[in-house]
């Protein structure tokens, strides 16, 4: 099989995309403009020094690529450009692989300009003396130059490069922020308070360049912030955010199936694997391509770094998280971890961004610490402990995982009805993602009914979603938060988890579609697993003494909700009534030391 895919990457985007190739079983080409973002993977082929446009047409004919995949910085517009008109040329198909921006906020203090010309002319027009500059060292002599009467504060990063670049053009060291890529702006809101600095100019990037913070702070302090907004793109075949869409588009283009369902790796993975990389990197002062750790049941995860930084304070490495065919919300993610010393022998876990904070009990983890789980926990700890014993070092570790997307992903979460604040879990207690698996969702169930227990709750409501939750609150407006339980698809594995927890009654909240399905005997409804049954319902409405008019129209039914036109939705309905019967038969069975009732719900909220 010849590789007729080529990626433009270097970034995170680049990486995932990589990640979602190689579980396809697909060989492609991966050009970087430097080698600092190596790509571990036997499907891909490393090209770095960059290439022109005449050299890219050249390796595109000499390679016959089928596809380009467009995964560069979103302000390397002159590399876009190459890519769209070397695709034109050769009458090659090119897809983008877009990151997830910051949305756009009309706010006084929040100015959006097309171009860093633009910043600088807004600055002097208004006068204004002393700014901030957030926008990368790239940028730093031209700034310095074009503003030569400012008093201007550059924050860049801890590279040797970057402290040349900022001492070619001049800037006095007290005007050097020299911080790491994922420092908050903490020392950034001090330093503009203490100078009474006017205005702060950024590029409008991702969250991981803090995007929001920035704004955040811009707002706060009601001061200008001029964001360079980034470059328009040229016309792209597609426009790909997720592993799903790219999946679909390389099957209706190109033909490319999954030939198999790839695993992946847990965020407790990717953390563990982070920490290490860095406690690593802090100790020997240098990067490492890759790393791996040992994870429960004997098994090991071997994975790319994406990322490396280091001083004498610190180490930091980040990997972008593969979720394999597994629907997780940190797919493509970059998961990293900062690794310093202390004084005290212990290794602690403190706050990283985007990791939540623990609020409240029940959830295995001391309230106020990061949301770092048991098995993720003793991993990192094992590893370090490793690590430290292996160079006869005594100190003490603070670990501070961090997931830059993570405050904006927890939203997806059941982390704010937990009592975790402020990002998302680092989880996993096998550290490895079976695809379509239950582990991840039944671990969440598994802490929902801990923190009901902690929290005093002896009955619980469970329910399969947001919406039969919603009726459940209508109908019972007094039951504390705590006391709802979403299951999904997992009827069994909750019922389960309910056992010896200490819960006296459940109340199953369940929508027509599911109870069809829990009535014939499945604990687990998924579509993939279990399809609506016709004949079963015939044979409910046959034991139930319906006449056969009832079964003939049964056959022309194609969903649960479509019952309602038979029989009429109440409580006296004896089709109903043998419906859950059958349900309770089967919860019975797996159910041991509380009570349960069934609480059947249409699509309009009534609950009989």
């Amino acid at each position: 099989m010849k590789r007729q895919i080529l990626i433009f990457g270097g970034t995170t985007e680049g990486r995932k995309t990589a990640n979602w190739l190689s579980d396809l079983k697909q060989l492609f080409y991966y050009s970087t403009k430097t080698n600092s973002h190596p790509l571990i993977s036997e499907m891909g082929e490393c090209l770095s020094g960059g290439m022109n446009e005449e050299e890219m047409i050249e390796f595109c004919r000499i390679q016959e690529i089928k596809l380009i995949v467009d995964a560069a910085h979103p302000f390397a517009a002159d590399l876009h450009f190459n890519l769209h008109r070397v695709a034109s040329e050769l009458d090659i198909a090119i897809v983008r692989i877009e990151r997830e921006f910051v949305e756009r906020v009309e706010n006084e203090h929040i100015h959006y300009l097309p171009s860093m010309d633009d910043c600088i002319e807004s600055i002097q027009n208004k006068g204004i003396e002393r700014v901030l500059s957030l926008v990368g060292v790239k940028n730093l002599p031209k700034i310095r130059k074009a503003l030569p009467d400012c008093d201007i504060w550059f924050r860049i990063l801890n590279f040797p490069d970057s402290i040349r670049i900022a001492n070619d053009a001049n800037v006095k060291v007290d005007r050097l922020i020299v911080s790491s890529r994922f420092e908050n702006l903490l020392l950034e809101e001090a330093l503009i308070k203490e100078n009474a600095i006017q205005a702060i100019m950024t590029k409008e990037s991702g969250y991981s360049g803090l995007l929001d913070k920035k704004m955040d702070l811009a707002i706060k302090l009601e001061i200008p912030l001029f964001i360079v907004k980034r470059p328009d793109l040229p016309e792209y075949d597609k426009i790909i955010k997720t592993r799903s869409e790219f999946q679909s588009y390389l099957d209706e283009v190109f033909g490319i199936k999954r030939l198999e369902l790839a695993h992946g790796y847990t965020t407790g993975t990717c953390a563990s694997i982070s920490a290490k990389a860095a406690l690593i990197a802090l100790i020997n002062q240098e990067k490492r391509a890759w790393e791996r750790v040992d994870l429960p049941k004997g098994k090991e995860a071997i994975i790319p770094i994406h990322y490396t930084e280091f001083t004498k304070e610190y180490g930091i490495c980040t990997v972008i998280k593969n979720s394999g065919d597994d629907p997780d919300v940190t797919d493509g993610t970059e998961i990293g971890c900062r690794i310093s010393f202390n004084d005290t022998g212990e290794i602690r876990f403190v706050k990283g961004e985007g990791v939540g904070i623990v609020t409240k009990a029940g959830l295995e983890m001391p309230i106020g610490d990061p949301a770092v789980n048991p098995t993720p926990r003793k991993i990192i700890e094992r590893e370090l402990n490793q690590i430290l014993n292996k160079y006869q070092l005594i100190n003490g570790v603070d670990v501070s995982i961090f997931v830059p997307m993570g405050a904006k992903l927890a939203k997806k979460t059941f982390n704010p009805r937990l009592g975790i604040e402020g990002g998302i879990s680092i989880i996993g207690t096998t550290g490895i993602l079976k695809p379509f698996s239950a582990e991840a969702y039944v671990q969440t169930i598994k802490k929902h009914v801990r923190f009901a227990v902690e929290n005093g709750s002896s009955q619980v409501f469970i329910n399969s979603g947001g919406r039969s939750e919603r009726y459940l609150k209508l109908k019972f407006p007094e039951m504390p938060q705590q006391a709802y339980i979403q299951y999904g698809n997992f009827i069994g594995d909750t019922i389960h988890a309910i056992n010896g927890s200490g819960v006296e009654k459940v109340s199953m909240g369940i929508m027509m579609g599911k109870a069809v399905k829990l009535a014939e005997g499945h604990l687990d409804t998924h579509s993939k697993k279990v399809v609506f049954n016709k004949d079963f319902l015939i044979e409910l409405a046959k034991e139930a003494n319906y006449d056969p008019s009832y079964v003939n129209q049964i056959k022309e039914v194609n969903m649960a909700r479509d019952l309602e036109g038979i029989f009429p939705f109440n409580e006296d309905e004896v089709f109903y009534k043998h419906l859950k019967s059958k349900c309770c038969q089967v919860l019975e069975k797996e159910i041991e030391d509380y009570e349960i009732e069934l609480l059947l719900m249409n699509i309009k909220g009534e609950i009989i």
